[in-house]
């Protein structure tokens, strides 16, 4: 599972749009869609704050340990 597949199950899971996701992430629409889109990757720091909002969020544990992976 590539970041861009993970990103958006996150998403499909909270049952959030990309705006809203990014808002609850402090980044921008567009950094987000590019994620989601394959066509940039988070840096180590930005993957962090995912894995962290991710455990306040409660999801599924699977996607976590995906997430710390990468």
């Amino acid at each position: 599972m590539g970041f861009d597949e993970i990103i958006k199950a996150v998403r499909v899971q909270l049952k959030m749009t990309q705006e809203q996701l990014a808002r609850g992430l402090n980044i921008s629409f567009s950094t987000l869609n590019r994620w989601e889109n394959g066509r940039t990757i988070p840096s180590k720091l930005a993957k962090m704050r995912l894995v962290e909002y991710c455990i306040q969020s409660d999801i599924d544990e699977a996607i976590i340990l995906y997430l710390r992976e990468l």
